[in-house]
């Protein structure tokens, strides 16, 4: 029979079941938060820009203000731990990364890619039950997902040239002095069709420069920016599915970007993923959920 000591003893090494899974989605523009409950229903959510150093900006994004919820013990969600050292999680609170910086966390129970995080994402709010193409565009990157109702297909990043991307938008919305809040009322007040033949962010910058010369609208200028951003998304690979998801921060406040797709198919159902920012950060949630379904209860202090 064990003594009152050895029970107290086992009781403080046994598993806490976790009532709270967080995820964070460490991108290049933004760092984006997202904490579930056990049953997979969202707790919260919140975004912080991405600054450095990388760690403490991360930790004040999970940390919050006084009155959000925490996955920090109260003695180290104020402060930034200091070097070599890691902020302690409350019990019953587990945390998994995903994104650009995800390596660079210290203090998370996992990681996984952004592919898998944003397919995670998507299918646990959509619960689709055909096959489906992800499109997420980011501040520094666009990802077109193959999926199934049960696993990621094949998958395209484009990595190498900001044409396509958030960076692209903002770029030429400051060519434009026009706020990127502006920017989907101003196209929708175009009465022209107009390309912008330059592959290049640079190159595409000089080009509306040199049409504004000409005494072009501007509101025909940002529609064929959104136009130009559809095209560089879909030459990275071919899409034969009959559903598009669109997830990411670009989509949800662009969202006059997902007609301009839909009318480049002949027949094509589109949804704009719920909390299509926190995508990434939910699925990484989500994919803790699940390894605490396969594997059991990890070990945590």
């Amino acid at each position: 029979m064990s003594t009152l000591l050895e029970r107290d003893r086992i009781a403080a090494e046994a598993p806490v079941r976790t009532e709270v899974f967080w995820g964070v989605d460490c991108g290049s523009a933004e760092i984006k938060v997202a904490a579930l409950d056990a049953e997979g229903r969202l707790l919260t959510t919140r975004k912080r820009r991405t600054l450095f150093p990388l760690g403490e900006h991360v930790h004040r994004a999970l940390a919050g203000s006084d009155d959000e919820l925490s996955p920090f013990v109260e003695a180290d969600r104020a402060a930034s731990p200091a070097p070599g050292q890691a902020p302690r999680l409350r019990p019953g609170h587990r945390l998994y990364a995903t994104g650009y910086g995800r390596n660079h966390i210290a203090f998370v129970d996992g990681q996984l890619t952004e592919i898998k995080a944003h397919y995670l994402g998507v299918q646990h709010q959509l619960q689709l039950s055909e096959d489906y193409t992800i499109i997420d565009i980011g501040g520094q990157d666009a990802k077109v997902i193959g999926a199934t109702p049960s696993r990621v297909g094949q998958f395209a990043i484009n990595r190498k040239c900001a044409a396509g991307t958030g960076a692209y938008i903002e770029e030429l919305a400051h060519r434009l002095e026009v706020p990127m809040s502006d920017l989907p009322k101003l196209a929708a007040g175009h009465d022209q069709e107009l390309t912008l033949n330059s592959y290049c962010t640079v190159f595409s910058g000089q080009e509306v420069i040199k049409l504004l010369m000409h005494g072009e609208r501007v509101e025909n200028l940002v529609h064929a920016l959104y136009r130009s951003v559809v095209k560089r998304v879909l030459e990275m690979t071919a899409i034969d599915t009959a559903t598009l998801v669109f997830s990411g921060g670009v989509l949800a406040h662009h969202p006059i970007l997902i007609p301009l797709f839909a009318e480049r198919f002949a027949s094509v159902r589109t949804h704009l993923a719920p909390n299509a920012q926190f995508c990434g950060a939910l699925g990484a949630a989500i994919h803790g959920m699940n390894e605490e379904k396969q594997h059991g209860l990890p070990h945590h202090p």
